[in-house]
């Protein structure tokens, strides 16, 4: 279980360095975590209203990117659609890339 809660803290951090949240969002998401732990970072910054979903998407897809990461507990809340939209575009970024 450890791992997940670092897998998400480590994505908070990520969201941070590259200006997606700042960090007193990032506190106030991993706070409400800690009573909601079966919610995910992200799930909790949409619901606070600090990113759309479409935000999410896209820092997340970023994050997969410049982490190697495959889908970093995301497909439990989103719908399908959405996780497939974003493994559909890392596979083009990364067949581009190579």
């Amino acid at each position: 279980m450890g791992n997940f809660e670092e897998n998400e803290y480590r994505i908070g951090k990520f969201f941070v360095e590259n200006d997606i949240i700042n960090e007193y969002q990032l506190n106030e998401a991993l706070e409400l975590q800690v009573d909601n732990k079966e919610r995910l970072l992200g799930e909790i910054l949409v619901t606070l209203g600090y990113l759309s979903k479409e935000d999410l998407i896209m820092a997340l897809e970023m994050y997969m990117m410049m982490t190697d990461t495959d889908s970093p507990g995301i497909d439990e809340w989103l719908d399908q659609d959405e996780v497939d939209m974003i493994l559909k575009k890392l596979d083009t970024s990364k067949s581009k890339s190579s």
